[in-house]
């Protein structure tokens, strides 16, 4: 719902509240109270995933955007910035429906991209024919994208055509004189089998044949490569897990078990983590709902759940959560109302929020409806992408 501040909205809130047809939800107020209107442009859909690759970052909602890594402090951009790029295949599925791609993942070299042509089965319904993982080396600040299709593994019936997830271990740094490193940056696929329901894990190797891993660490000792849905590097070496929730600093390897590769949702509101000096797993609770994404900025961990945005202070030098939820400035709390699958920092090494008296960091979160539109406080208007910018301070739609 657009944020006007009207009469006849808020009328229309209360009246929601009073007849029970929805809960009634802090948006509507929080946008009132600090008078921010949403912008009325932004990139929609669902969207899991904001990747670096060279000088960029990039986001897909069944299409593929870019834009600079710069921080808007340097940019001078407080929203948008956002720009189209080729898709991996021009083929189309049934119903002349194009192929949509819905994950990307990289490494220090390459940009991945998992894209499905759709095909009308017997009910009628839409199901994914094929789900292909495409590659590419290309610089976009030179023009259109090209891809190439990721050699098929080689022996066994595992086929890239049952690709069920790509992602990538999140390494990520910065250099003194701002350039971003992503040497140790590695990618990866979840491959199911053509004749059963049996899946293996595979290191991406640009459009070279992948390589096959096990003998991983895993957060979650009951899991495995074969439910391996996310990554992420901590003191030197690559950890797994089976939900999608993973983020690291130079302390503390944290993670949640809300969000699981079925898709499955719980709420869970335990954040955990390790430390680089004790494995052992620790955890706090926070009571913030289900937490189904995060990433750590250098004050706190912005926290993505079933009922919208939150965040979690942290010890600056042991890294270690401080508690419970605090309030986010601005309007952080109070703009999504539905769920966060995707939240994103440009500069972990930077604050979060305003109330720091360092430069905060860009910040990014993506917002969709879980479940049915009925029960919903939203409407599809206001899935999609949203982005905090220091110099703007105000989390509002972004896009195009």
């Amino acid at each position: 719902m657009k944020k006007s501040i009207i009469n006849s909205i808020f009328l229309s809130a209360v009246f929601a509240c009073l007849v029970g047809f929805t809960s009634c939800h802090d948006d509507i107020y929080g946008a009132i109270n600090n008078e921010i209107e949403l912008n009325s442009s932004g990139l929609q859909g669902d969207m899991h995933s904001i990747v670096h690759y060279k000088d960029y970052i990039f986001t897909c909602n069944g299409k593929i955007f870019y834009k600079t890594n710069q921080p808007s402090s340097e940019t001078k951009s407080y929203n948008g910035g956002w720009n189209g790029t080729t898709s991996p295949s021009s083929e189309k599925g049934d119903n002349d429906i194009p192929a949509t791609t819905y994950f990307l993942a990289s490494d220090s070299k390459y940009l991945y991209a998992l894209t499905y042509i759709w095909v009308e089965n017997d009910d009628g319904e839409n199901e994914p024919k094929t789900a292909t993982i495409y590659a590419t080396h290309s610089d976009p600040g030179e023009g259109e994208l090209t891809w190439t299709k990721v050699e098929n593994i080689s022996g066994g019936n595992y086929s890239f055509e049952n690709a069920k997830v790509i992602f990538d271990n999140k390494y990520f740094s910065v250099a003194d004189d701002n350039s971003v490193s992503i040497d140790k940056r590695e990618a990866y696929a979840r491959i199911r089998a053509t004749s059963q329901d049996t899946y293996k894990l595979y290191k991406l190797n640009g459009s070279s044949a992948p390589t096959e891993i096990s003998g991983e660490t895993f957060v979650d000792e009951a899991s495995n490569e074969t439910n391996a849905i996310s990554a992420c590097y901590f003191n030197g070496k690559n950890y797994f897990s089976r939900y999608y929730g993973m983020t690291s600093n130079a302390n503390c390897l944290y993670y949640t078990k809300t969000y699981t590769r079925s898709n499955n949702v719980n709420r869970n509101s335990s954040l955990y983590y390790i430390t680089a000096s004790d494995s052992s797993e620790q955890s706090v609770d926070l009571d913030a709902g289900g937490l189904l994404s995060i990433a750590a900025a250098k004050d706190y961990i912005l926290l993505g759940t079933s009922g919208g945005l939150e965040r979690v202070a942290i010890n600056q030098t042991t890294g270690i959560p401080n508690g419970g939820t605090s309030k986010m400035t601005s309007n952080g709390n109070s703009v999504i109302s539905e769920y966060v699958f995707m939240v994103f920092v440009l500069n972990p090494n930077k604050a979060e929020g305003s109330d720091s008296t360092e430069e905060g960091t860009d910040e990014y979160a993506a917002s969709t409806i879980y479940g049915s539109i009925r029960s919903s406080s939203d409407s599809w208007d206001d899935t999609g992408l949203y982005a905090w910018y220091p110099s703007n301070d105000e989390w509002n739609r972004d896009g195009d």
